[in-house]
């Protein structure tokens, strides 16, 4: 009798490990499917939770957000290059086009080698914020693209503080990197949106009166 409890100890300890893991599994995937329901049709499109993803939701949510956002700066950018006639908005454009372009490289090896896809489209919302743009020329449209970079990048540059905070360290060190640089480009379309004369409702660096 004694020799039998040996015997099938090990494989009750077994079979209560695969269990807990499963379990361990099963709720970071539920996390991560209310993190895809409360983002946009965009997102969901990106097919981007899977049952063997071993990043929580959180990490998820910051992949999927993240990349749609690269997706609106790079085709805002080509769309500002092509119509726009203020050197420092193309100038602007340009940089934005090379430097997201970049980001997304980088997030796509990251987000891949953990089975995340990145967001494969424009969310409803921000295609027809560049479908509005598209129609606008001269000062007009270069208004109307900096206000966006503007109102883009504080949103950004709050995800990516958010996403400092990460338990996944390839994503939080993907985040402290860029953090700097998003906000160097907020920073930069606040000064041309000074070059442009939008008006400073809060008569300080905010010409939209969006901060916070």
């Amino acid at each position: 009798m004694e020799k039998y409890w040996r015997n099938v100890l090990p494989v009750c300890l077994l079979i209560g490990m695969q269990a807990c893991t499963q379990a361990d599994r099963n709720g970071r995937d539920a996390a991560a499917t209310g993190v895809v329901d409360s983002l946009s049709d965009s997102t969901q499109r990106a097919k981007a939770i899977t049952a063997d993803v071993d990043v929580n939701g959180n990490g998820k949510m910051f992949v999927l957000n993240a990349s749609a956002g690269e997706l609106f700066e790079i085709e805002a950018a080509n769309l500002a290059m092509n119509k726009s006639k203020d050197k420092q908005v193309k100038v602007f454009a340009a940089k934005m086009l090379k430097d997201h372009q970049k980001a997304n490289t980088e997030l796509h090896r990251i987000a891949g080698a953990k089975g995340i896809q990145l967001a494969q489209a424009l969310s409803g919302k921000a295609e027809g914020d560049l479908k509005v743009l598209n129609t606008l020329a001269n000062r007009e449209f270069e208004v109307q693209y900096i206000r966006m970079m503007i109102d883009q990048h504080q949103k950004t540059m709050q995800l990516f503080t958010d996403g400092t905070g990460l338990t996944d360290p390839e994503l939080k060190a993907f985040a402290v990197k860029k953090r700097p640089l998003i906000e160097q480009h907020y920073k930069k379309a606040l000064e041309i949106g000074k070059h442009l004369n939008i008006s400073n409702a809060n008569n300080g660096d905010d010409l939209l009166g969006i901060s916070p």
